[in-house]
């Protein structure tokens, strides 16, 4: 993928986009207290309440990370790899907590801080999230497998000169 083609310019803005949406579910997440996200992360019955809190330490610094490395362009596959993993594994812990009929309520989405139920709306979000995702980690393997120009000039000229 040339560079400034347009191409390029869709995933350098996709990047930014899922980047920024990583920060901002971080930063929302550390500036309340650990102990308010690990009850929403409870409230998802998936997993023992300690590991709930060990997630909600663990979680909102691994999203900056992922978030900064987005934004930066570094290790593409690899944070491209991590953001869809991560936001795999929570549009299906929201899918699997959504009861459209429920009188009770939907418990906190716990996406972007507390307070924001799971409902079709956030569930659409998240799921257009990991579709860029997706697209995002395929077109940074595509990226890397392809030959770079040099490597494919030094390839020919060797084909060349054997008999």
């Amino acid at each position: 993928m040339r560079r400034y083609s347009p191409a390029w310019w869709a995933m350098t803005v996709g990047r930014v986009i899922l980047g920024g949406v990583f920060l901002y579910a971080a930063y929302t997440k550390l500036r309340t207290s650990f102990l308010l996200f690990a009850m929403a992360i409870d409230a998802y019955k998936v997993m023992p309440e300690w590991m709930a809190v060990a997630t909600a330490h663990v979680l909102p610094w691994v999203e900056l990370a992922v978030g900064v490395a987005l934004i930066a362009g570094i290790w593409r596959r690899l944070t491209a790899t991590a953001a869809t993993v991560l936001l795999a594994v929570f549009f299906t812990a929201m899918a699997h907590a959504y009861q459209p009929d429920s009188k009770e309520g939907q418990i906190s989405c716990g996406c972007f801080g507390l307070g924001e139920p799971i409902s079709a709306k956030s569930l659409m979000r998240d799921g257009a999230l990991l579709a860029l995702s997706v697209a995002l980690m395929i077109a940074a393997y595509y990226v890397a497998r392809r030959p770079r120009p040099a490597k494919l000039a030094a390839m020919t000229a060797g084909n060349e000169a054997a008999p």
